[in-house]
């Protein structure tokens, strides 16, 4: 039996620390029965004024924070990467050494997110020798065909995992992945969530309801056509009982920003007006103009957009 004393660990730089804050307020209503929480936040020079915003949304007598300097990132991963995400993110790939030793396992959440629910059962759940345990990705053939993976191999969202440090450690993942990362000059598909599903080949495959992202919600069952998935019912149960919502781009856009069409957006602002930063107003729709036009194809011409789509993953296919 595993410890009450729970650990998670999310990144950020100073441009998302508001959603840590607000991330925070749900995990912690919503895992009451925790000894103990400790958040272990990895800070890309988050400003100290945003680190003691969000250290008061963490309760003195249920929980504490500790807070892990990354703003060298680019240097630790030894090669240039791609601007096009925030490099930040690839911060989670050192937790091993990051954490104290006598940690042995940890729950990474991105930030973009809400908890809806409890994570006694995945605490608790018996790794084995897996060394990630996550929720199957609703990616296409060729995500997988980049990064060496077979067709039939699994694929994780690495926006929720539980990490298996004792295994990462013994292991040496952490060295793999820059290995990895360094043979490819720097480029993998996905960015970091590429390089854990390269690396980590042993998954252990989390109930959907772990980590739903938008387009599990936006999407038709049968427009997921990846293997091994989910069946339309774990689905259903999913969106009906969902513990982790990931808010993840696309054409629905974000509850924190304006022009959102996510059917739950609703519980991020439930959650944000229990946080310091109730009033503080919606950010414009900053999506690119492409975005936009994908999105008002998909919601006033969804023929068309499944053609675009088609032809999109035809060509991805084949580079």
């Amino acid at each position: 039996m595993k410890s009450d004393n729970l650990h998670i660990a999310i990144s950020s730089d100073a441009n998302y620390a508001k959603l840590v804050s607000i991330l925070l307020v749900s995990l912690f209503e919503n895992n009451q029965w925790a000894s103990c929480i400790t958040v272990h936040l990895l800070s890309n020079n988050i400003d100290e004024e945003s680190i003691k915003l969000i250290e008061k949304h963490i309760p003195s007598d249920k929980g504490s924070l500790v807070v892990y300097d990354v703003s060298d990132i680019a240097g630790r991963l030894k090669i240039k990467v791609p601007s096009t995400i925030a490099i930040s993110a690839y911060s989670r790939l050192f937790l091993s050494s990051l954490l104290d030793e006598s940690i042995d396992r940890v729950i990474y959440m991105d930030v973009d997110a809400i908890v809806l629910g409890s994570l006694k059962t995945i605490w608790s759940s018996d790794l084995e020798n897996n060394q990630i345990a996550g929720v199957l990705d609703d990616v296409a053939l060729y995500a997988k065909k980049a990064i060496g993976l077979e067709s039939n191999e699994a694929y994780v969202n690495s926006g929720f995992l539980l990490l298996n440090l004792k295994q990462w450690r013994e292991e040496g993942i952490e060295a793999k992945i820059l290995d990895y990362l360094i043979a490819h000059n720097g480029n993998v598909f996905h960015h970091d969530q590429g390089l854990i599903n390269a690396v980590c080949i042993r998954k252990m495959i989390l109930p959907v309801n772990y980590n739903m992202v938008t387009n599990f919600f936006v999407f038709p069952y049968h427009s997921f056509k990846q293997q091994p998935f989910y069946s339309e019912e774990e689905m259903e149960d999913g969106k009906k009982h969902p513990i982790f919502i990931h808010f993840t781009a696309g054409v629905a856009n974000r509850p924190w920003m304006e022009n959102c069409k996510h059917p739950l957006k609703n519980i991020f602002l439930k959650y944000k007006t229990k946080s310091l930063y109730k009033n503080v107003p919606l950010e414009k729709d900053s999506r690119p103009m492409r975005l936009k036009l994908l999105a008002g194809l998909y919601y006033h011409c969804k023929p068309l957009y499944y053609f675009l789509l088609k032809i999109r993953s035809l060509v991805e296919s084949r580079i």
